[in-house]
């Protein structure tokens, strides 16, 4: 052991092998000997070995539904097809849904806390860790390792080493639903400052443009009659004629506390052969309350919304760029950029968490599963025999996720 470590502190501390940078260092190992020491350490690693198989489920489910979508919904293609084959990766800045600063951001704790858990893990069950560090492309971190001792993982009993690889995953669960209640809380606090049928766009000359209506504008009234959703100005348009004309009464400028009305003179327009009344804006339902609603409220929906970049739900997230104008905050004046983090960091931690739950060779389920076949099967199968099995599960999986990057552009 002693030469093994005197090995150990002669290994270069800085690697160069350009443009990637390792720096390691072993100064986090007070950290893992002092947090592997609690209690709640080996407690929490036993609770993230119970919960792999669930997590792991969810991830073949979630592999199996994109799959079953990308075959029988051409809509979904599409999506696939828009998002590009990088879309799949979880690389801020090479997917073109996650966000640069908050993804980098995100993605760092993510890995930071995956291997910090592996370390405590190690160190509370008494694995020694020889090593921790960090990863850089260039100058830019990409991520952390803890280099726990293989051999000793190798020769222990198999739930100790089983213990070790699910605490990395139970540990960006931790992170991740943190994040995510976070997120809930803060939206508890929002008030809508408006609501009602909003200008989404003004067409250019058309009989709303030519009256004054602008982008961003809100309907209060039409004629005399309260406007709350947009059926009711339908309705209206669809008993008037080209021609007739209408008073708008609308809301705009700074938090929408400043009023503009106009007459606007009804154009025409043809739809299925019939000639229509129209103003020429395109419209939607704020639905401010109801949005923040559904977001705090748990439910099937809303547990669908979690899972949602903002960019994609912007009219049903209330920390879209889209939703964020219209709410305040009563104590956080910057709660639409602490929800963004908090969203990325909840996101990232846990899909990392899923896939890397994954019964997939390399990954910490890979393992786990290997070892699990190995303990329970060890007295009834060759290891021969159990390492196949491992290799059909990893190769079948790598197979439905090659599927689903590739099928979009096959039709």
């Amino acid at each position: 052991m002693a030469a093994e470590e005197d090995k150990e502190s002669k290994e270069p501390k800085v690697q160069l092998s350009f443009p990637l940078l390792i720096i390691r260092t072993q100064i986090f190992n007070k950290i893992f000997d002092k947090l592997g020491t609690y209690r709640f350490s080996k407690a929490v690693s036993w609770i993230a070995l119970a919960f792999v198989p669930i997590i792991a489920a969810i991830g073949l489910a979630m592999l199996l539904l994109s799959l079953y979508a990308l075959l029988s919904t051409p809509a979904a293609g599409e999506i696939a097809r828009e998002l590009g084959p990088l879309g799949s990766l979880l690389l801020p800045g090479i997917n073109p849904l996650i966000p640069i600063v908050y993804g980098w951001v995100a993605l760092i704790i993510a890995i930071a806390i995956h291997e910090g858990a592996h370390g405590i893990a190690a160190r509370s069950l008494g694995f020694r860790v020889k090593s921790s560090g960090l990863l850089f492309i260039l100058i830019f971190p990409i991520g952390a390792f803890v280099d726990v001792d293989e051999k000793q993982i190798e020769k222990a009993q198999p739930k100790k080493a089983a213990r070790v690889m699910a605490a990395g995953i139970g540990g960006n669960v931790v992170v991740g639903i943190i994040c995510l209640i976070g997120i809930i809380a803060i939206a508890n606090g929002l008030t809508p400052i408006t609501d009602g049928v909003y200008a989404l766009y003004v067409e250019e000359n058309t009989p709303a443009q030519e009256a004054g209506l602008l982008q961003n504008d809100i309907f209060r009234t039409i004629d005399n009659m309260t406007i709350c959703y947009r059926e009711e100005i339908t309705n209206i348009l669809n008993q008037k004629n080209p021609g007739d004309t209408i008073q708008v009464t609308v809301d705009r400028g700074e938090n929408w506390n400043e009023q503009f009305s106009t007459v606007i003179e009804l154009g025409q327009i043809e739809i299925e052969n019939e000639t229509r009344a129209y103003m020429g804006v395109v419209m939607i339902d704020l639905q401010t309350q109801e949005v923040l609603n559904t977001y705090t409220t748990i439910s099937p929906k809303s547990i669908t919304l979690y899972m949602i970049p903002p960019m994609i739900g912007s009219f049903n997230i209330p920390f879209s760029n889209f939703l964020t104008p219209f709410y305040t905050h009563a104590v956080l004046t910057q709660w639409s950029r602490i929800s963004n983090l908090f969203f990325w960091i909840w996101f990232i931690n846990i899909n990392l968490a899923i896939f890397n739950s994954l019964p997939i060779g390399p990954f910490d389920g890979g393992r786990i599963f290997d070892i699990t076949l190995k303990s329970f099967l060890k007295n009834r199968l060759e290891p021969k025999t159990i390492s196949n099995i491992t290799k059909a599960v990893t190769y079948t999986l790598v197979l439905v996720i090659i599927l689903i990057i590739i099928i979009p552009f096959l039709t």
